[in-house]
C-alpha cells in the first residue's frame, strides 16, 4: 500500500471495486493522468477473485498517489466507509469501477468548488451505452442550474435532480469529508447510497452542478432481483422521509418527482426480472406480481394518477394491475435490448438501477 502521497490533495477519488480487472486500469489512469495533479486515489476492494488487486497494487508501486485497501468479502457500503478512513483530500469524488474521467474533470471541479465554496458538486454524466455495431452511444444528463447559497434554494432545485435519479447514488459527486465526519455519516450504518445521499443533503446549502460531461458512466449492470427491488422500496421511503424532514410533503413538484422516480424504478425492476437467468416463467410472473401489487407501488400509482401516463405504456399496465401485460412488455423490452434495437431509452433508464 502506498503510504506517502500528496500531503493534502484537493480531491480523493474513491473507487470501490470487485472483480474489475477488465476496466480498472482505464478508471485509475483517467484520474491519475489529469493535468490537475493534486489528487489521491483510494481503491477499496470487496474481495475480488480476479487480478484486480494485483493490477491496482502494481500501479500503486509506481504512483504514490494510489492507496489500495483489501477488505475481504464485504459489501459496497463497508468498502466505501473503509476508503473514507484513508482519504486525505479536501474533497471526495466517488467513482464506480467501470467509469472514467475525461481530461480536465478535476480542474473543472476545483474551479466550481472554489468559485462558490460548494459543499456538494454534481457532475453531468455521459452515459456510454454499447451498441450492436461495436461502438457506443452517449446519453448526457446535464443540469443547467445556478449554484445555491442556502438550503431552501437547493430544495427548490431538488425535483430536477430527483427526476433523473441523480440523488440515488454517490458516483459523480464531490463531497466534503469534513461534513461527512461532522454529521457522523457511515454508509454501512445508513444502509444504502440513497440513504447516504439523503443524510448528506438534508441540511446542505451550497450545491452546484458542473455542466460539462466530464464523468463517463458505464451502465452495464447486473440484473435486478426481488431483493434489489425491496432496496428500491426502502430508498423510496427514505426520500419520502426527507421530504417530511423538509416540511415539503405538499410541494407538488418534489412529491411528483419522488413518485415518478419510484415508478421508473418499478418499471426498470420489472424489466430486469426478465433479464435474470435460472428462474422459471412462473417465478418471474410471481415476482412481477409482487412488485405490481406492493403497497408502495399502489401508493405511487395513486399519487401520480393520470400524470403517470407520461412514463409510458408500462405505467398503464401497472396501474390496472395487468400482470400478464407487464410480463409481455418486459419480455419485449428484454428482446429489444438483446438485439440492441432503438427503443427510445432515456438516460435515466441506464442509471436507474445503480
Amino acid at each position: 500500500m502506498a503510504l506517502h502521497g500528496v500531503r493534502k490533495p484537493f480531491a480523493t477519488v474513491v473507487l470501490v471495486v470487485r472483480d474489475a480487472e477488465r476496466r480498472i486500469v482505464r478508471s485509475l489512469e483517467s484520474a491519475l493522468n489529469q493535468s490537475f495533479g493534486s489528487v489521491q486515489v483510494v481503491v477499496s476492494d470487496c474481495g475480488s477473485r480476479d487480478r484486480t488487486v494485483a493490477m491496482c497494487r502494481s500501479i500503486a508501486e509506481r504512483d504514490i498517489r494510489v492507496d489500495v485497501i483489501e477488505n475481504g468479502e464485504v459489501d459496497y457500503a463497508q468498502a466505501f466507509d473503509a476508503a473514507l478512513e484513508q482519504a486525505r483530500g479536501d474533497y471526495i469524488l466517488a467513482m464506480a469501477q467501470d467509469d472514467w474521467l475525461a481530461p480536465g474533470a478535476l480542474a473543472a471541479l476545483e474551479r466550481a468548488v472554489k468559485a462558490h465554496d460548494l459543499e456538494l458538486a454534481i457532475m453531468a454524466l455521459s452515459v456510454d451505452e454499447p451498441m450492436g455495431s461495436g461502438g457506443h452511444a452517449s446519453h448526457v444528463l446535464r443540469f443547467s442550474v445556478e449554484p445555491t447559497t442556502d438550503a431552501e434554494a437547493f430544495r427548490d432545485e431538488v425535483p430536477l435532480f430527483m427526476n433523473e435519479g441523480i440523488l440515488g447514488f454517490v458516483r459523480g459527486k464531490l463531497f466534503e469529508p469534513a461534513r461527512i465526519e461532522g454529521l457522523g455519516m457511515r454508509m454501512g450504518l445508513l444502509g444504502s447510497q440513497t440513504a447516504f445521499m439523503a443524510a448528506y443533503i438534508e441540511d446542505v446549502e451550497r450545491v452546484g452542478a458542473v455542466e460539462s460531461a466530464l464523468y463517463h458512466m458505464d451502465p452495464r449492470l447486473a440484473g435486478i432481483d426481488a431483493e434489489a427491488y425491496r432496496m428500491h422500496e426502502r430508498d423510496h421511503e427514505c426520500m419520502l422521509q426527507l421530504a417530511a424532514a423538509w416540511h415539503r410533503e405538499h410541494d407538488e413538484a418534489l412529491m411528483r418527482a419522488i413518485h415518478q422516480l419510484h415508478m421508473r424504478q418499478i418499471i426498470v425492476s420489472i424489466e430486469r426480472v426478465y433479464a435474470q437467468h435460472g428462474i422459471s416463467s412462473i417465478e418471474r410472473t410471481e415476482r412481477v406480481r409482487d412488485i405490481v401489487t406492493a403497497p408502495s407501488t399502489r401508493e405511487t400509482v395513486a399519487a401520480l394518477g393520470r400524470q403517470g401516463r407520461a412514463l409510458g405504456f408500462m405505467y398503464a399496465l401497472i396501474a390496472r394491475k395487468n400482470i400478464l401485460g407487464c410480463c409481455l412488455s418486459a419480455r419485449f423490452a428484454q428482446l429489444a435490448r438483446i438485439s440492441r434495437l432503438p427503443i427510445g431509452r432515456s438516460p435515466f433508464d441506464l442509471v436507474a438501477c445503480v
